[in-house]
């Protein structure tokens, strides 16, 4: 029974899905939806199997759903920049910080090396925990003479800050630079989060808008957590 609705997933395209289902739940008629796909297909074959198992109006929410999923992890990675800017270029960095942090809706996860309290990046995180955003910020607590981590923690009352202990009492940095928000969206960026980082180095990253992607990121870092690589500050 499960077959033709896996063949469905990976037959159809989000918006495909969505008209057949329209189509469904204007007059539950099969030859209506059918009239949406290419007679013959493979994916006509597999809608009219799936109609007979459940009906059309369970397979009307079925195909609302198969779509859903498929936009919710549906890729699209950009380039993201700090400096000099040219004509196509997708992302600067500092409105790339602002914009996905300001679209949170329930969790943000950073990770730095190095901020200034002036930067976009950290006044971007301070709007968002006067929204009630869930903050959690990695940061380096051996730059300037632990300094650095001090002042974000002054800035950012509301956040929790974690910081990253190599293992073993080696030497070591917490050096990444991650954003990553709501588990949907990850950026993954040179940069570090500081207004020079910013605006003026030369630096590269990457936007990732996939949830499953962004998820695993994030469960990454909790499991540094849960292991005790990284402690709460």
């Amino acid at each position: 029974m499960g077959t033709p609705f896996v063949e469905l997933g990976s037959l159809l395209t989000p918006a495909t899905a969505l008209k057949v289902a329209s189509s469904l739940e204007i007059d539950g008629r099969l030859s209506r939806a059918l009239s949406q796909l290419s007679p013959g297909s493979p994916e006509a074959e597999a809608l009219k199997n799936a109609c007979e198992a459940v009906g059309s109006a369970v397979l009307a929410d079925i195909l609302r759903g198969l779509a859903v999923s498929a936009q919710m992890n549906a890729t699209d990675i950009r380039a993201v920049w700090s400096g000099p800017t040219f004509d196509g270029d997708s992302d600067h960095t500092t409105s790339a910080l602002a914009h996905l942090i300001d679209g949170a809706t329930e969790d943000v996860f950073a990770s730095t090396y190095s901020a200034t309290s002036d930067s976009a990046f950290v006044r971007a995180l301070s709007r968002a925990i006067a929204r009630g955003i869930r903050v959690t910020l990695l940061v380096d607590v051996t730059v300037n003479n632990g300094g650095t981590a001090s002042m974000l923690r002054e800035k950012l009352i509301g956040a929790r800050f974690w910081a990253y202990w190599p293992p073993a009492g080696q030497y070591g940095l917490q050096h990444s630079k991650v954003l990553i928000v709501d588990s949907r969206i990850a950026f993954v960026t040179s940069a570090n989060l500081s207004t020079a980082g910013a605006e003026r180095n030369l630096e590269t990253g990457v936007t990732v808008h996939n949830a499953d992607f962004a998820s695993s990121m994030r469960q990454r870092f909790t499991k540094l957590w849960e292991q005790g690589i990284v402690t709460d500050l």
